[in-house]
């Protein structure tokens, strides 16, 4: 059956002003199934021609059987339309169901001949949603060229997935709709409230966390024409320069300046220190970005339109937005900028996009995008899609939680292998949390945020201000006379396991100096995973003694980054000719304690062909801890053993093993070595890289690593480190 609709009558269709459209129904419907073509080449199928049926539930059920070989096979899924003189727009419910992986999804239609669609490369499965574009459509102008179609007939609508089917995989479809909507709407933003005083409160604070330092930045572009980015970044802009010169010279600039940070920075200054001055110049920055990246395609499409950027450029654009309606901005530029927004958020909405850049739906930037899809919603709630953009927000969230938070304990972890994103991704989800709170939609959201809160707890050393640099974490270094809040002794001895994270923890006092051992098994997601598995990091008496070397840039193939990222720059034993793999599940650990001590035991086979084991025996109440090391698949000698000093820590070498000193720290460190290692201490060198630790984006520091050799013909490597 068919029917005309209207943007109220078609809940999925609520963000667009509908002048006309039509939908087709499944259910009860002859000549939907008759309209139905099914494939558009059969021969080309590796599977056979699949089967469809019609359910008593409403909708049309394709099976399309399993791909015997393992490879990637396309599918297309074509409806058949009559009458259809003039439209812009088109989609479909449909679900997925069985694919062992999917390469994408396209939507589209036939124009001369050719497939013109857009591309989907995360779509959902086992659920239904809403495939929805139009000609107007950023998602289809990011997809196709900046190139944006006249209304015209559309004869078909095709649906396609190229993807390795299961056993049982398929496609339903349970609706096709077809419609013209004006490219300026209007009747779906109602009358123009005031944004809510709370909704722009939550936004100023998630800013203020953001950019600690903003009013030093912000001033800096107010007395001295700097640019001011995320990480403290202060570019020189000269007043002839459209941009600033070095913007282009790395990614995390380009992606902070079309986030309209700089912006951001000059509203919160004006907010918080009555500056007007720098709102005005805020507004000259957004304008500017419209006139040259909105109103004309920017020719820097990669981080223009990038996933994360966008949600962030939308908190700028709400952000601006209130501050207009406070001091009465021109009904002009306030047009303009609504519909910004609105735009933005239907590509923040769209399937097209979500997740757009990276290699997973489930990845730390959809949920930036989640963020921002239901802030649009509450700081608009007369908007006619303001609710549908809370709840398809919220149902994301959710589904992103449940696949990348993980819950061990009493605790929840981040599964993307790095503490620092770990803190990050915890104050993000309590944010997503306050707004879940304005939405008065029941959610578990802030339980969500307080046990992630108790796992970044967890992994602090003493005092409280740092934490091991795992995984891509900017590290705060020692300072020369050491941390005094570091060296405040334990209440009490804490030993926690977490095998589903791969992560075990053991805080106690030696003679009323506390310390920290962290040891490293995480493989539940590739996402900043480094080659750190059974690696290990040590703090004792206000000092790290033996570090994560931690991140540089985001720039994964430069020099100083991919070896940071590899093996030989953790504390491990290493293989530092063979390739690691960073492929989940490939690490896993134990432990357990008792009155006598504790013990960490871990494996991995991150490299072909071999498996690497590593057992940690720690005793009550002083640091000394036995450490067995083994590989099975080679002999021992092929292997080193890493360490790597903090900064102003002293290693010498000496019968037996090593002793580590630091100025600040009245202890030193005894390493007890097997007879016959060779040790090589190394700082600062080139070739290869040795010595050296990154602090944050951009920034380093010379330190000491250690290399040892193990004899020949052992089997198992064994070491001490104690205090002496």
């Amino acid at each position: 059956m068919e029917r005309l609709f209207d943007s109220a009558l078609d809940t999925s269709l609520l963000d667009r002003d509908i002048i006309w459209g039509k939908k087709f129904i499944c259910r009860d419907s002859e000549k939907f199934r008759q309209s139905f073509s099914g494939f558009l080449d059969p021969k080309q199928l590796n599977c056979g021609p699949g089967k469809v049926s019609v359910e008593e539930e409403g909708y049309l059920k394709v099976e399309f059987g399993a791909s015997h070989d393992e490879k990637a096979i396309s599918q297309q899924l074509r409806f058949i339309l009559s009458e259809i003189k003039s439209a812009n727009g088109f989609g479909m419910r449909v679900r997925l169901r069985g694919w062992k992986s999917i390469s994408y999804i396209a939507i589209g239609h036939t124009e001369d001949g050719a497939y013109k669609h857009a591309k989907a490369t995360h779509p959902l499965q086992d659920e239904w949603f809403d495939f929805n574009i139009s000609f107007h459509d950023l998602a289809w102008g990011w997809r196709n060229g900046w190139e944006y179609p006249k209304n015209q007939p559309i004869g078909d609508v095709r649906f396609y997935i190229k993807g390795i089917p299961g056993s049982n995989a398929g496609c339903d479809l349970a609706e096709v709709r077809v419609w013209h909507e004006d490219p300026q709407p209007k009747a779906i933003f109602g009358e123009d409230i005031p944004v809510l005083e709370s909704v722009f409160d939550h936004l100023n604070d998630y800013q203020r966390a953001y950019f600690p330092d903003y009013i030093h930045l912000a001033r800096s572009y107010m007395n001295e024409g700097k640019c001011p980015l995320a990480g403290n970044t202060l570019l020189d802009w000269p007043a002839e320069a459209s941009l600033p010169p070095q913007l282009h010279k790395n990614g995390t600039f380009q992606y902070s300046w079309y986030s309209q940070h700089p912006a951001v920075m000059l509203m919160l200054l004006a907010i918080d220190k009555n500056e007007v001055a720098a709102l005005f110049s805020a507004r000259e920055l957004v304008s500017d970005w419209l006139a040259r990246g909105y109103d004309r395609a920017d020719i820097n499409t990669k981080y223009a339109w990038y996933d994360h950027g966008v949600a962030e450029r939308v908190f700028a654009m709400i952000m601006l937005y209130a501050l207009g309606q406070k001091h009465q901005f021109d009904t002009r530029f306030m047009a303009r900028l609504r519909h910004a927004i609105h735009r933005h958020a239907q590509l923040l909405a769209s399937e097209v996009f979500y997740a757009g850049h990276q290699p997973t739906r489930y990845h730390n930037h959809a949920w930036f995008q989640d963020l921002a899809l239901m802030t649009v919603g509450l700081a608009f709630p007369g908007w006619a899609c303001a609710d549908q953009w809370i709840d398809t927000a919220l149902a994301r969230a959710t589904d992103q939680f449940s696949r990348l938070i993980i819950r061990d304990g009493n605790f929840a972890i981040f599964a993307e292998n790095s503490i620092g994103y770990h803190f990050g991704i915890g104050r993000l989800v309590a944010s997503i949390g306050r707004f879940a709170t304005l939405s008065r939609r029941e959610t578990d959201i802030s339980q969500i945020a307080e046990a992630l809160e108790r796992f970044s707890i967890l992994m602090r050393y003493p005092g409280g201000r740092r934490a091991p640099s795992q995984g891509d974490t900017f590290r705060l270094p020692n300072a020369p006379e050491g941390d005094p809040a570091g060296r405040e002794p334990y209440s009490q001895r804490q030993i926690e396991v977490l095998p589903k994270a791969g992560y075990a923890i053991a805080k106690d006092n030696d003679s009323g100096r506390p310390f920290m051992l962290a040891f490293f098994a995480t493989s539940a997601s590739a996402t900043h995973k480094h080659a750190d598995n059974l690696s290990l990091t040590l703090y004792m008496d206000g000092i790290e003694w033996l570090i994560d070397p931690s991140f540089h840039s985001h720039e994964y193939a430069n020099a100083l980054p991919l070896y940071l990222r590899g093996p030989v720059a953790h504390n491990a034993l290493v293989l530092p000719e063979e390739k690691y793999l960073i492929t989940p599940g490939l690490a896993r650990l134990v432990g357990g304690e008792d009155e006598t001590g504790f013990y960490f035991e871990g494996e991995h086979e991150a490299v072909r062909g071999y498996v690497f084991r590593r057992r940690i025996q720690g005793a009550s109440g002083k640091l000394d801890l036995s450490v067995t090391d083994e590989l099975e698949g080679g002999p021992l000698s092929l292997a080193r053993l890493m360490f790597h000093c903090g900064e102003g820590v002293e290693a010498r070498i000496e019968a037996g093993g090593l002793r580590l000193r630091h100025p600040a720290s009245e202890i030193s460190l005894r390493i007890e070595l097997p007879e016959n290692c060779g040790v090589t201490l190394q700082s600062g060198q080139e070739d290869p890289i040795r010595g050296v630790t990154g602090l944050g984006f951009l920034c380093t520091s010379m330190i000491t690593t250690i290399e040892i050799t193990p004899p020949k013909l052992i089997e198992k490597l064994i070491w001490r480190i104690f205090v002496e």
